[in-house]
């Protein structure tokens, strides 16, 4: 059967750009509009950098670099990185590693999709996670700008184009791979179906799609003065410094535009900041254009518009590609909202709080140096008191024991007495360390430090609480990451053209057999019998026994709707010892009582009780799997002439200890009979 032929790509101009949605021209200029616009900019950025003073985000920034400085605004002497160390202990909690994405067709309205077309989705989105670590990077950027600001991930599609050589020639059709020959057993060429006319080969023909989240420097963003919800939003800008020779051959500008172009940004500051020197650009010998990039969700346009021109008119006013979901990013809020009378769209950086305990623990540390320079043991002599001065002053300044020094009168040397360090300043220290530990949240066991005074229950109460604030953040990241996998999904499923190589995951069935009967001793001719009672059974081994297969998927493979999602703590680091003993635990509950997976809520706080989470496809499984179980339970009470004969006995019935213990094994990968 003949392969439907691929639906045909999005316009591009020379470069590969997207030129709009619909291939329509820009509307003609709307002078109130485009004043609008301006002042609606020039709005978010008085907003950005009052928010930015106010609440001491730059400071935060030069803290965590360790340029700090004392309460009078002077360059600390003396710094011990608290900030830094702190974000470092956090920030592994939230995103070590890449997420887990699970792709599930939403229900309802739409046709089901097998789980094998959704997995492919799953693959779609590792695969581009996994190029060039790209998620993992720009992730980790967003995450620890989120402390300071907010993490920003944008959504990028770039497709390279290149000349083609078979420009002109008529197209073909094409039918598995071989032409299709008309009466005359000539080539049947593709028509127009509107004008009738042969469609002929491009100009240029597309060779590669790149896909990418790439982190977005939060203090560029421009965010509209609409409180601190960015679900009701109706915007979204950024600005964006790029050198001018390349904005003059940016194809997405009109070219009568593109013409009149003139630098307006005498150094390349990545960065809106007043702060920065000003550098010419004949002494940086290149010149750069600051423009704005901004996208209007309400009226699914976008526009682009650069100040300091001799036309008054923006560069770019056109539909939102169908890729872009509303607008390409994905926010991070760690920070508290802004609410109140004068509500923000910025948060509270998490870091503000951190600022003054930092500065005041580096004074206390300074004074115990200073202190101890102080305290140091000096002597007082005359002259010629020593046989030889310098021989007597190496050996008196010398750390190592038993050093002797010749003098010529005993008398004409004194060691003077020095007062001691105030314990004062020594008794301080813990209660700083306490207001620490109170601010950022995380107790002392995890930031290494020494709890004297604390008692075991006071741990584990200033654990619980770390972990509440832990938890908090986590599921924001959670969310962020979902949010960006579903623009990127989106994205993808309205561009892919070419075939997108995906590593996917199948089971080896004899390996599999092999193993059930190796291990747990389930002879071959009943694991058929095994496999209908314990539909999940070979679900929960696919990541043990997964054979790495290769899957080209086209955009025919993605026309669904879908959700997608993260699955909780997916990008935390792992510790299998303990998620062995929390789904050791989980299981045998589970085990002797499958009538908790009956209610997908009961079962998912069950698991959460035990430190575990299930993602979505291993909900359904042990769902399916509860079910099976408790029809097994229920016949065999009823041979049995008793609900509890199964399991009072020690029996092997599929509610005793029996069925808990092995279905244990199989989800933990734990041998055993």
């Amino acid at each position: 059967m003949a392969r439907p032929r691929r639906p045909a790509p999005p316009a591009r101009d020379r470069r590969g750009q997207f030129r709009s949605a619909t291939g329509n021209p820009p509307e003609p200029k709307d002078t109130d509009r485009l004043e609008r616009w301006k002042s609606r900019l020039a709005r978010a950025k008085e907003i950005r950098d009052g928010w930015a003073t106010k609440y001491d985000v730059e400071q935060g920034e030069r803290f965590f670099l360790g340029e700090q400085t004392d309460l009078s605004g002077e360059r600390s002497k003396l710094s011990l990185n608290r900030v830094a160390a702190t974000l470092k202990t956090i920030r592994p909690n939230l995103f070590f590693q890449m997420p887990k994405f699970f792709v599930r067709p939403k229900p309802g309205r739409h046709a089901p999709v097998a789980s094998r077309i959704a997995a492919s989705g799953e693959g779609v989105l590792e695969a581009i996670a996994q190029q060039d670590d790209n998620l993992e990077i720009a992730g980790s950027l967003a995450v620890t700008q989120a402390f300071f600001r907010l993490g920003c991930l944008k959504i990028s599609y770039d497709p390279r184009m290149e000349a083609n050589p078979r420009k002109g020639e008529p197209i073909a059709r094409v039918v598995d791979g071989e032409p299709v020959l008309n009466e005359l057993s000539e080539p049947e060429l593709l028509r127009d179906p509107m004008t009738g006319e042969v469609l002929r080969e491009p100009e240029e023909v597309l060779t590669d799609e790149v896909y990418r989240w790439r982190w977005v420097d939060a203090a560029n963003l421009l965010l509209p003065d609409e409180g601190p919800d960015p679900t009701a939003w109706t915007w979204i800008g950024e600005e964006i410094v790029v050198p001018l020779k390349d904005a003059k051959q940016d194809a997405r500008f009109p070219a009568a535009l593109r013409a009149q172009l003139v630098a307006n940004e005498t150094y390349r500051r990545l960065r809106p900041s007043q702060n920065r020197p000003q550098v010419t650009s004949a002494a940086m010998g290149e010149e750069f254009l600051r423009y704005t990039e901004a996208y209007d969700i309400r009226a699914k346009r976008w526009v682009v518009y650069a100040s300091g021109q001799s036309f008054d008119d923006f560069l770019v006013d056109e539909a939102v590609p169908r890729w872009i979901d509303n607008d390409p990013y994905a926010l991070l809020l760690l920070g508290e909202p802004i609410l109140g009378p004068d509500p923000l769209p910025w948060p509270v950086p998490v870091v503000r709080d951190w600022l003054h305990p930092q500065q005041e623990y580096n004074i206390r540390r300074r004074q115990i140096m200073e202190g101890a320079k102080r305290a140091a043991r000096k002597v007082l002599y005359t002259d010629a008191a020593f046989a030889d001065e310098d021989e007597a002053t190496k050996a008196l300044q010398s750390p190592d024991d038993m050093q002797a020094a010749k003098v010529n009168d005993l008398n004409a040397v004194k060691v003077l007495d020095v007062p001691p360090l105030s314990l004062d300043i020594w008794r301080d220290i813990p209660l700083l360390d306490q207001d620490w530990r109170n601010i950022t949240g995380q107790p002392g066991t995890r930031m290494a430090m020494a709890e004297s005074g604390t008692t075991a229950t006071a741990d584990t109460f200033a654990e619980r609480a770390s972990s509440l604030r832990d938890s908090d953040m986590q599921k924001a990241v959670t969310r962020w990451l979902s949010t960006a996998g579903r623009k990127m999904f989106q994205c993808v499923k309205e561009t892919l053209t070419l075939e997108l190589w995906v590593q996917m995951r199948e089971l080896d069935d004899k390996e599999f057999s092999d193993y059930l009967e190796r291990v747990y001793g389930f002879p071959k001719e009943q694991q058929t019998m095994m496999a209908r009672a314990l539909p999940g059974l070979k679900e929960a081994f696919r990541e043990r026994f997964g054979q790495a297969q290769w899957l080209a998927v086209t955009r025919e493979d993605l026309i669904f709707e879908a959700d997608v999602t993260v699955a909780p703590g997916s990008t935390r680091p792992r510790n299998l010892d303990t998620e062995r003993a929390d789904w050791f635990r989980f299981l045998e509950i589970l085990g002797r009582a499958p009538q908790l997976a009956l209610s997908r809520l009961l079962l998912q706080e069950t698991a959460a009780k035990f430190g575990g989470t299930i993602d979505e496809r291993m909900l359904d499984e042990l769902t399916a799997l509860a079910q099976k179980m408790v029809e097994v339970n229920a016949r065999q009470a009823g041979r049995d002439q008793g609900a509890d004969a199964g399991g009072a006995n020690g029996a092997a019935g599929p509610g005793g200890p029996r069925t808990a213990s092995i279905l244990q094994a199989l989800m933990t990968g734990q041998g055993g009979s």
